[in-house]
């Protein structure tokens, strides 16, 4: 869905300036208005496991956010950051759900299941075209992904549209809105002090 999956995470000199580029790429789902993303951290960026630390330290002390941590094609360390409520939520939407069962999932849905049964997959160094569910993207756009034959590319407005937009565009203006609200609160505030009052 998204081509940047499979490129790991670019190199950021500062781990506050990190710390603040994560936040803000991170705010949708600590919103709530997106269900998770998805970030790759190189083995070759010696920085990067300082920053895994001060990752999971400041998430350690929050419910707002949660992840899963793995290894991908013993290149780079990925994140899946999640909200468990908006994750939980999607997943289990009627539609999304059939897609996911016709797509090699268990027929009983179950919240840690579907998450670790992805993440498995992922683990083989395969992204699988459903991580576009799993991001929240509108099961049009994963189906014409996919290559349905009724869903023309409309556009790519942060991943590829497909059919009517008006659907896509509300999401994407969410995510971006939310983006912006935590860039603004990192302008006055430290990670850790947003998501004590969040």
């Amino acid at each position: 869905m998204n081509n940047k999956l499979n490129n790991c995470f670019c190199t950021r000199d500062n781990t506050d300036s990190f710390t603040k580029w994560l936040f803000q790429l991170l705010g949708p789902v600590i919103f709530g208005v997106k269900p998770a993303e998805i970030i790759s951290f190189p083995y070759s960026d010696k920085q990067n496991s300082y920053r895994l630390i001060e990752i999971k330290r400041i998430l350690n002390n929050t419910n707002k956010i949660s992840y899963k941590e793995f290894s991908y094609c013993n290149k780079c360390t990925k994140i899946l950051f999640y909200n468990s409520t908006k994750l939980n939520n999607t997943l289990s939407e009627y539609r999304n759900l059939k897609f996911l069962k016709s797509s090699g999932y268990p027929n009983n849905y179950d919240f840690d299941r579907y998450l670790n049964f992805i993440i498995e997959k992922m683990k083989t160094g395969y992204i699988p075209d459903e991580i576009g569910i799993f991001l929240g993207y509108p099961l049009k756009d994963v189906l014409g992904f996919i290559g349905h034959p009724s869903l023309k590319l409309t556009k790519i407005n942060g991943w590829r549209v497909y059919g009517d937009s008006k659907i896509s565009d509300i999401k994407y203006i969410q995510f971006i809105n939310a983006k912006n609200k935590m860039k603004e609160l990192l302008n006055y505030h430290n990670v850790d002090n947003i998501l004590k009052v969040i």
